[in-house]
């Protein structure tokens, strides 16, 4: 084939020129406009179609690398031109919003656990290949069963939860003769404030409530604590009603951190999900909520602070211990042209060798979301692992002890409880005002949501 030509087709595939574009131009180099048509169809068919494949980019980049080199070979296997491209915590949310209501979503996606929910309308219904999927890993665990079964139908596949845990200096503990804390008030409380040196800017606890994944877990988490919840049993919203006095209390024992007990860095009402980490990993921190990924940067680099960390269960309150762990998941939209390549796709990253390798590089990050991956003896290599499990497994969702609803998630995508918090601690307003405002805005939403 005539180079220039080579050159052509390969800015058609570049999206630099249109395909009429191309035709055009090979008729000058051939003579004639079919030669160019026939050149086309030939590259096209030797390139094998294409699809575009969306993966999130978490913190933990070996998962990443192995997830994506999977995802290759996969390609490679099928001749499937794979257009790849990543979402973060930062865009993740924004990015699917607009390729949907622009109408030009991905053939496939990895959502995180507000995917199914949120974006249901423009998912395709997978229940034969989810079912098939689950049926052979013995079933999902509630959690992840919650998140993407929806009115009886399956709008993703699940793939993976996201453990994580309590996060304590063990030998900052030790020294004091402190034993590991079980509930945040008194336990983490008094944990913090023996342990803490200001003057050397260590700080007790690293909790943001601010808006992110690891200020809404932490709020969503310390209303059950205290008995509370966003939602009723029934789905209704309960904020500033049903549970009133129980979400006083946890809004006020979470500002208490910062503004009573002064167990929290300066600033921490402006962190996002990466700065607790970084505050962690720099020694700055006793103990912090956080997923696995903060494990992995410790043991992936064999920092010296790995030895020194224990990872415990997430502290309880009143009410009890909760944990909300996510559940990542495969969807394949509407728009896709490409549905059984899609399918394809996912029977062969969550092959249980390839899983395998995507967990062991994952140092705890890769959390069950299928019964049968609960005993893998992975999760005893490492006693730090058996805390994480226990979160996952012990997992509840957002609207509980209500139904997973679509308004529920978004409530979360919109961070509601997260503002409700910062309108205290940064806005003045009283703890009353505040879950007033929050409450309304919760039933906004499950007004709308209802209707759609």
């Amino acid at each position: 084939m005539d180079r220039r030509i080579c050159q052509l087709a390969e800015q058609v595939d570049a999206n630099h020129i249109s395909r009429r574009e191309f035709v055009r131009r090979t008729a000058v180099i051939t003579g004639g406009t079919a030669a160019g048509l026939s050149v086309l169809g030939k590259m096209a068919e030797a390139q094998g179609p294409k699809l575009r494949v969306w993966l999130f980019k978490s913190f933990v980049t070996n998962s990443n690398d192995i997830l994506a080199k999977q995802v290759e070979a996969w390609a490679k296997e099928r001749k499937v031109q794979i257009e790849m491209d990543w979402a973060t915590f930062g865009d993740r949310e924004q990015k699917f919003v607009a390729a949907i209501e622009a109408g030009n979503p991905p053939d496939i996606a990895e959502m995180n656990y507000q995917g199914p929910a949120r974006y249901k309308p423009a998912l395709r219904d997978v229940s034969p290949l989810a079912k098939d999927i689950a049926s052979a890993r013995g079933g999902l665990l509630p959690h992840a069963e919650r998140y993407v079964v929806l009115g009886g139908q399956h709008f993703a596949v699940a793939r993976q939860s996201w453990p994580g845990g309590f996060f304590i200096r063990k030998d900052l503990l030790d020294a004091k003769g402190i034993k590991p804390p079980k509930v945040y008030d008194p336990d983490v409380v008094e944990m913090a404030k023996k342990t803490q040196d200001p003057s050397k800017d260590l700080w007790g606890l690293g909790q943001t409530l601010n808006r992110c994944d690891d200020g809404n877990g932490f709020m969503q988490n310390i209303l059950w604590a205290y008995g509370g919840s966003t939602w009723d049993k029934d789905g209704k919203p309960a904020l500033a009603t049903a549970f009133l006095k129980q979400n006083t209390e946890a809004l006020q024992f979470a500002v208490d951190t910062i503004q009573k007990h002064k167990i929290q860095p300066p600033g921490v009402m402006s962190w996002t999900d990466v700065h607790n980490n970084e505050a962690y990993l720099a020694g700055k921190l006793v103990s912090t909520n956080n997923g696995a990924s903060l494990y992995y940067a410790m043991a992936n680099k064999k920092h010296p602070l790995t030895e020194k960390t224990q990872v415990l269960l997430t502290p309880g309150g009143p009410a009890g211990s909760f944990s909300g762990p996510s559940c990542y998941n495969w969807g394949i939209f509407k728009a896709s042209k490409q549905v059984e390549l899609c399918e394809d796709m996912i029977r062969w990253v969550e092959d249980e060798k390839r899983f395998e390798e995507y967990m062991q590089a994952s140092i705890g990050q890769a959390g069950p979301v299928y019964k049968t991956r609960v005993d893998n003896p992975y999760w005893k290599s490492d006693p730090n692992f058996q805390g994480m499990l226990q979160n996952v497994l012990r997992g509840t969702w957002p609207g509980y002890p209500g139904p997973l609803t679509p308004a529920a998630i978004e409530v979360q995508a919109q961070y509601i409880l997260c503002d409700m918090a910062g309108r205290v601690v940064v806005g003045g307003l009283s703890l009353e005002a505040a879950l007033k405002e929050a409450h309304k805005r919760v039933e906004d939403i499950h007004r709308i949501r209802s209707r759609s």
